[in-house]
């Protein structure tokens, strides 16, 4: 198990693809707004210039659909251009699902590692002969804050649906469908000073009208898929001061869009 992390994603100055339509589309918040692909069998590749420089150890590409299991994803960059290093190695896109649960059409492609310092970035993605040509609703990348002490006991999710129902007078109800999603809240318990003013900064960046990537715990095991939560922050609660060196700041995340009820 890994550290919870969150991604304020760098601001991108141009994106392109190698084919498709609508690839300005992944820039924009909401998921829903797709790049399509319209070819299968081989390899799109989605190209991002950040402007200048960053530390970049953190990409999602988000609300792909339909994103089947032999999917593959590569990831490079460089300085002066695209293909000068290697950040992920060919593998598969999807994350992994939930054991025993029916994996749905709709997944995410996520990538977290070592830190490298890039301008441009790209992503390759390979879809095998014969699937059905995958749309993608976001694209973030970034250097994620990562805390030095895990989360506290007791964080937990909550589904809600966004689904209007109104009880009728024989007893039975009037529904118009929305969809399901979730709602994700945590704690830390033992942040230093420092951190404090980098995830203070961070929620003042992003308030509770721009996009983050929450991620209960990066690591590529099984139930991932579940723990990628994109979306916007909550009502914010006041930090509080514990000891010297040490707060409390309790955090909420609830999803953008929807899920399996979502397509």
């Amino acid at each position: 198990m890994q550290n919870l992390l969150i991604l304020a994603p760098a601001p991108i100055a141009a994106i392109a693809s190698s084919r498709g339509s609508g690839i300005e589309n992944l820039l924009t918040p909401d998921p829903r707004e797709v790049w399509a692909d319209d070819a299968v069998g081989s390899a799109a590749s989605i190209d991002i210039d950040f402007g200048t420089a960053r530390p970049i150890d953190t990409v999602f590409l988000g609300h792909v659909y339909p994103l089947a299991p032999a999917t593959s994803w590569t990831i490079t960059g460089g300085l002066a251009g695209y293909a000068e290093l290697t950040l992920k190695e060919a593998g598969a896109a999807r994350a992994n699902d939930v054991v025993g649960v029916p994996a749905p059409a709709l997944s995410h492609a996520f990538w977290h590692g070592a830190a490298v310092t890039v301008r441009y970035l790209r992503i390759t993605i390979a879809q095998p002969a014969g699937a059905e040509a995958l749309t993608a609703g976001v694209v973030l990348a970034g250097a994620a804050f990562v805390p030095t002490h895990n989360r506290e006991w007791g964080s937990g999710r909550k589904p809600i649906d966004t689904s209007t129902v109104t009880p009728l007078l024989d007893g039975g109800f009037s529904v118009v469908d929305g969809v399901r999603k979730t709602v994700w809240s945590w704690t830390l318990g033992d942040l230093g000073d420092a951190e404090l003013d980098v995830l203070y900064h961070l929620a003042l960046n992003r308030g509770q009208s721009q996009p983050v990537l929450v991620v209960e715990d990066p690591e590529a095991t099984a139930g991932l898929r579940r723990r990628l939560h994109y979306g916007l922050f909550q009502q914010f609660q006041a930090f509080e001061r514990r000891s010297y060196g040490r707060t409390r700041w309790e955090l909420t995340i609830e999803e953008w869009g929807g899920d399996e009820a979502a397509i």
